[in-house]
């Protein structure tokens, strides 16, 4: 098995989030969520756009999913299931502290804009990425391009 890549473009940032399109191996098209952009701050931002390695291992809040390793100054990054993403600080629901969330489609929930169907794309991608087997140990790669000017802005690795 070689190692499987997997894309994200953001394309809209606000207080409701940072929103993206994601490309899974077999260039199936889905989407993703992401808190706003606050200078990569623990718990509140979206992580730097950049290259990362990611590793599916057992998250005691999120069982199985896929972490994102060496993200600069941040820990226990993860991709997992969850449909909101907006800024906690402004009032805004959010389902993550950093982390993406996949979706199927952008979609506004209980009046706030979020992806739908995240715990069934989250299996996707899962799958995705390890030929059908997903299980610990399994890597691949993440790249996060940021095509809004706003989700990265200033960032200096």
């Amino acid at each position: 098995m070689h190692k499987k890549s997997v894309t994200i473009v953001r394309v809209g940032q606000g207080l409701d989030g940072t929103f993206g399109r994601m490309f899974l191996p077999g260039v199936v098209e889905r989407v993703s969520a992401e808190p706003p952009w606050k200078d990569n701050r623990t718990d509140v931002s979206c992580i730097p756009p950049g290259k990362y390695e990611c590793e599916i291992n057992e998250s005691p809040h999120f069982g199985l999913c896929p972490e994102i390793l060496d993200v600069p100054g941040r820990t226990h990054v993860r991709m997992h299931a969850g449909n909101w993403a907006g800024d906690v600080e402004q009032g805004r629901r959010s389902d993550s502290q950093a982390c993406v969330l996949p979706g199927l489609r952008f979609a506004t929930l209980e009046g706030q804009p979020a992806v739908s169907n995240s715990r069934t794309v989250l299996d996707e991608l899962m799958d995705a990425v390890s030929d059908g087997d997903p299980r610990p140990g399994v890597r691949f790669d993440l790249e996060i391009i940021d095509m809004t000017g706003e989700a990265g802005k200033g960032w200096r690795a």
